[in-house]
């Protein structure tokens, strides 16, 4: 099921819900209102497997379109009585998940379709454009300069062997994410590169952080056992390495060390990336810790991370749209300079 979807079949399902409609019924009235073909199969799905006696839990469990959260929240909901406030807390917590996916794709694919552009901008002038100075450049007879001569050899190589480099280009990206997927290891590695790259590494932490410490106070709030908080925390964070870091201070909290302690540990761990958890946030789970005040502390980390991210793509926004402007304005630019150059030289010979 799409994230829009799942969004808005939760908004329906805690609406219906909390207005004292019928589960069944509720579920009926939604999968009418869907006009997505697979999405109303999935909710008519639903409704046979509870109408069969089996409780909403049970059925969203053996549903692949909820993840272990979503089924999480939900079963705390059916046991405590209070579904609707659960679902009203899965609303918040999809639509805070969607705000944060939008902001980081915006800030990673804006600056790669600027770059697609400019490549693309570059391969037209060099098949198209550069072969007709080229006849031109012949009938001059002296010898051309050097970033001319770049050009037309650029130009000329990519007539040639733009279109099998182009699909050895595609055969090997394929080859590689299959290697990927295959290898556990490759996959940690790249996970680990990608939190120490210049700048996007620092946004894609502060991402993980805003998801893990928003499932973490959503989960702890709704009464959910810490034990099982973060082992579904440890599946719903992007990077494998938070959730192996997760799955550790599980571990740690299990042989009776406290979860600040944990935190420090993994934190000063040299396997780890560095700094993976902020001192800070361990901090204000040490003092969540004593006083008693998890939920409220994280629910506190969560908005401080989800506002520092906000700034960071703001910030890397207006930082990347000068940089790419510059950037294809300098291989542009460039390739007319080195095309010119002759004319020139042709201009002050004469």
């Amino acid at each position: 099921m799409p994230h829009e979807h799942l969004l808005l079949f939760t908004q329906q399902l805690a609406t219906l819900i909390s207005a004292g409609v019928p589960l069944l019924q509720s579920l009926d009235t939604i999968a009418q209102g869907m006009k997505h073909e697979a999405t109303r199969a999935e909710v008519l799905a639903l409704r046979h497997k509870i109408s069969q006696g089996q409780s909403l839990h049970q059925a969203l469990v053996e549903s692949s379109s909820f993840d272990h959260f979503y089924c999480q929240l939900t079963a705390a909901g059916e046991l405590s009585g209070n579904l609707e406030d659960m679902l009203e807390r899965l609303v918040l917590h999809l639509d805070q998940q969607q705000q944060l996916r939008r902001k980081v794709r915006t800030a990673l694919v804006y600056p790669l379709s600027v770059l697609l552009i400019a490549l693309l901008v570059v391969a037209v002038i060099l098949i198209w454009v550069v072969p007709v100075f080229q006849t031109i450049f012949a009938s001059f007879g002296a010898e051309l300069p050097l970033p001319t001569r770049v050009v037309l050899n650029l130009s000329q190589g990519l007539v040639q062997w733009g279109l099998g480099g182009f699909l050895l280009f595609l055969l090997g990206l394929i080859a590689t994410k299959s290697l990927y997927q295959r290898h556990e290891s490759l996959q940690m590695r790249f996970a680990h590169v990608s939190l120490q790259m210049p700048i996007c590494g620092s946004l894609m932490r502060m991402a993980n952080l805003a998801i893990w410490t928003r499932c973490m106070s959503t989960l702890v709030r709704s009464s959910v056992p810490l034990l099982d908080s973060l082992e579904v925390t440890a599946g719903v964070c992007p990077n494998r390495w938070f959730g192996l870091a997760t799955l550790g201070i599980r571990q740690a909290i299990s042989q009776g060390r406290s979860m600040a302690w944990a935190m420090n540990t993994l934190t000063s761990n040299p396997i780890f990336p560095r700094d993976l958890f902020p001192s800070m946030l361990v901090q204000m789970v040490h003092i969540g810790e004593d006083a008693g005040a998890l939920a409220q502390l994280l629910e506190k980390a969560a908005l401080d991370h989800e506002h520092r991210l906000t700034h960071q793509v703001e910030s890397m926004t207006q930082l990347i749209e000068p940089l790419m402007v510059v950037v294809l304005g300098g291989l542009v630019g460039g390739l007319v300079v080195a095309l010119y150059l002759p004319v020139f030289q042709l201009g002050q010979i004469m």
